[in-house]
């Protein structure tokens, strides 16, 4: 491939047989002046018969190792020669060595100079190798992170040495949609192929662009684009992500990928180093995909998202036991004469700096980590001491908490929520979780396990934001749920959109054949209310029946406001 002579061009190092041209000759020069100052030595201390005649391996060796076995042992033999026929062994007497004497040692540094310049070519290409290894994917051939973070601190240090240049170079980094579930599908023995037959795509792009392309790591590629503008830059990322959304065939099956790409560009401004050259075009990468878009150009205000992400993760899990994480309550009430029914627990993050953070700025981000099972277990705790204290004003009503699909993956979710309603001194009843059909679809097998399991301890569950999600009919009617809950998207706009309306009466018709309750959220009207009643929905809530509020407001509003007291 191109990339290897690519490789052996830059980032090996300079053995026997890459000296060439001048340095070649002053290297051999070198050698023949040291040659002759060991011989006028021997001469001068009174002829081979002297220790110092040993020196004339210095020049052997140094030979051996810039010119290889042959030029060891060609230094070799014109040092015998040197050192032979015409030295005398003793200057003093005139005393000539013997035949043999200086054969043989001609003969020994011939051997010594061929062997050691033998030795030092192993070791020049063991570590041009080890170069090349470190500098390597071992699947693709390219060049790797090493190597791309290498090439890049090269571009930047031109950067700051011709500043006037007005050079530009762009940072592409491409990824996989759902690589690792062709992978876990398909077996390890398709991850070769897999990676190869998209390199050889991403070439094609490479060259289009007179760019280079990097393996960083598994599906992760990176393109390097220098002295392209913006459009063409963005005209070629695309055309690579094209390229590998087209179908593979891996073992006669056509596999479909689907690809994305992040774009950051240097210099721009702010502070480049390499790192961070890469996690501008990551972010803008992964925001691409979260957007469902092909290709992102990456922004400043992706950096400040991203550290206000992570200091918000960090000041979540401070905040973990801290008394700063509390659950406001939103009422929900029977359409036909506005009897409390129950409420909904909202999550609400009062965070000592900063106010009332709301819960989108950090559930999203607990739920991509392990943050959520703690911060669900709190909640969980909440609510049931929540549920205890309207028991004890008297407001005997169910209490709804919203659960993440994350939680269900955790195999001891349902014993901990079983364990929480008993220490509080609840019936399992007493709670209701809602979960979204999303976090069905996420691992249907084991969340339909964990809600076998709080069904049968007798734990009330609802479909949250019904409609909006991706659940086929065969699953809802297998899963254990005693309500369903109409996403407010559609109970909002009923009135006014006659689509929206057909749906919400059609969920609230599949809803009661099944035999679940069906709450509708979002009212905010009298006439959505109305409507509501007349089609028969169980329960409603939303801002046009009361907003979420504090545990005490809402004692106070079940008291005074809502139409019919509770049932005690």
């Amino acid at each position: 491939m191109d990339i290897h002579r690519l490789l052996e061009s830059r980032w090996r190092p300079e053995p026997w047989q890459e000296i060439a041209g001048f340095r070649r000759v002053a290297a051999l020069l070198l050698i023949l002046i040291q040659m002759g100052a060991v011989v006028a030595l021997v001469l001068r201390t009174g002829g081979t018969a002297t220790a110092y005649l040993n020196f004339i391996l210095i020049p052997i060796l140094a030979g051996a190792a810039v010119f290889g076995p042959r030029g060891g042992a060609i230094l070799g033999l014109l040092a015998g020669l040197a050192l032979g026929p015409f030295m005398p062994m003793d200057t003093t007497t005139g005393q000539m060595q013997p035949l043999l004497n200086w054969a043989t040692r001609t003969g020994l540094y011939v051997f010594l100079g061929g062997a050691t310049g033998w030795m030092f070519a192993q070791l020049h290409g063991h570590a041009r190798q080890l170069v090349n290894q470190a500098l390597t994917n071992p699947v693709t051939g390219l060049p790797n992170r090493q190597a791309l973070e290498n090439d890049l601190r090269e571009r930047l240090a031109a950067d700051e040495t011709e500043p006037e240049s007005g050079s530009v170079t762009r940072v592409a980094s491409l990824r996989m949609d759902n690589y690792e579930d062709t992978i876990s599908a398909l077996g390890l023995e398709a991850e070769r192929p897999l990676l190869r037959a998209m390199a050889e795509r991403l070439q094609i792009s490479a060259r289009a662009g007179r760019g280079r392309l990097y393996h960083i790591h598994d599906d992760h590629f990176v393109l390097v684009l220098e002295g392209n503008g913006e459009p063409p830059c963005q005209a070629i990322t695309r055309q690579a992500v094209e390229r590998l959304q087209a179908p593979f065939e891996l073992h006669g099956i056509p596999v479909y990928l689907g690809a994305h790409a992040g774009v950051s560009t240097f210099p721009d401004g702010q502070d480049d180093d390499p790192a961070r050259l890469l996690t501008r075009a990551w972010m803008a990468m992964h925001e691409a995909r979260t957007s469902g878009q092909a290709c992102r150009q990456w922004s400043p205000r992706q950096d400040e998202r991203s550290r206000r992400t992570v200091a918000r993760l960090g000041e979540l899990q401070e905040a973990l036991g801290r008394d700063q994480l509390h659950l406001w309550y939103q009422p929900k009430t029977d359409p036909a004469d506005g009897r409390l029914l129950g409420v909904e627990g909202l999550l609400r993050w009062e965070h000592p700096r900063h106010g009332l953070i709301p819960p989108d700025e950090f559930i999203p981000q607990a739920e991509q980590t392990g943050l959520i099972h703690p911060l669900t277990r709190e909640l969980l705790e909440c609510a049931a001491a929540d549920t205890r204290r309207l028991r004890e004003a008297g407001i005997d009503i169910a209490v709804s908490v919203n659960v993440s699909a994350r939680n269900f993956i955790d195999p001891e979710f349902a014993e901990h929520v079983l364990a929480i309603i008993e220490r509080a001194g609840l019936q399992p009843g007493d709670l209701e979780l809602e979960f979204t059909e999303s976090a069905v679809m996420a691992n249907p097998e084991e969340v339909v396990t964990a809600l076998d399991h709080l069904e049968a301890a007798g734990v009330a569950l609802a479909i949250d934001d019904f409609g909006t999600g991706q659940a086929s009919l065969a699953y809802l009617r297998r899963l254990p749920v005693h309500s369903l809950k109409i996403d407010q998207a559609f109970v909002r706009e009923m009135a006014r959109q006659r689509v929206d309306g057909q749906i919400t009466r059609a969920a609230i018709g599949l809803g009661h054949d099944l035999g679940l309750q069906v709450v509708a959220e979002g009212v905010e009207d009298e006439g959505t209310l109305s409507e509501l009643h007349q089609l028969g929905c169980d329960a409603v809530q939303g801002y046009g029946i009361a907003r979420p509020m504090p545990l005490e407001e809402l004692i106070r509003w079940a008291r005074t406001d809502c139409a019919v007291q509770p049932a005690t």
